[in-house]
């Protein structure tokens, strides 16, 4: 793959993360201010919770990814021509779940963020551009599958923690994974297909 393609997917998914971080995060919409998000339909993932403490329990992205289509009907009465063309997950364990997931969807020549985490799903209005290549359950590397090929590279041989991934995104048969390295983050390029280190970001 050429240096240059793979500089644009970077772009094209630092453009997105800035949009998208403060829903992902979590911040508090402001008083008295219309939210510009659609909580919509929880659908069944199996688990929201944790028995205790009251901290979402982690999904797998190949369980929750099918929930798309069902998501977007019953917000929108769209029932056709649903694609997904950006992923993202927010603190990855060491089982490659995470406990927020956004997709970069289109639709009818619209587009869209739909958000997964523990208060259901959100429809939030997207104007900027996703990566072109659609994305489809079983086209891609399981998450839990990338991190057991690659252990050695993504840990080394320090014991495993479970917030080390920090974000974990797929774009254009790219896995781009943010580690977090003591005092700095580490950003690793994987083909999303066969979970190979795309060596010149190493």
């Amino acid at each position: 793959m050429r240096r240059s393609n793979i500089l644009a997917i970077l772009l094209t998914l630092v453009i997105i993360w800035l949009v998208s971080v403060t829903y992902l995060v979590g911040t508090p919409a402001t008083p008295n201010t219309p939210s510009t998000t659609q909580t919509i339909i929880r659908p069944d993932v199996g688990l929201l919770f944790l028995p205790e403490g009251g901290q979402p329990k982690p999904i797998a992205l190949e369980y929750v990814v099918d929930q798309v289509p069902s998501a977007l009907i019953e917000t929108k009465g769209v029932s056709s021509n649903i694609t997904i063309h950006y992923i993202r997950g927010n603190t990855i364990d060491t089982e490659g779940r995470a406990t927020k997931w956004a997709f970069g969807i289109r639709y009818e020549n619209q587009s869209a963020l739909l958000y997964y985490d523990v208060s259901g799903w959100q429809w939030i209005p997207w104007q900027g551009e996703f990566p072109g290549q659609e994305i489809r359950n079983g086209s891609f590397i399981p998450p839990k599958d990338l991190i057991r090929k690659n252990i050695g590279i993504l840990f080394g041989s320090a014991p495993l923690q479970k917030d080390q991934i920090q974000l974990l995104e797929l774009g254009n048969g790219i896995y781009t994974v943010t580690l977090k390295r003591q005092d700095r983050q580490q950003i690793l390029l994987f083909d999303a297909t066969t979970g190979a280190l795309i060596p010149s970001y190493a």
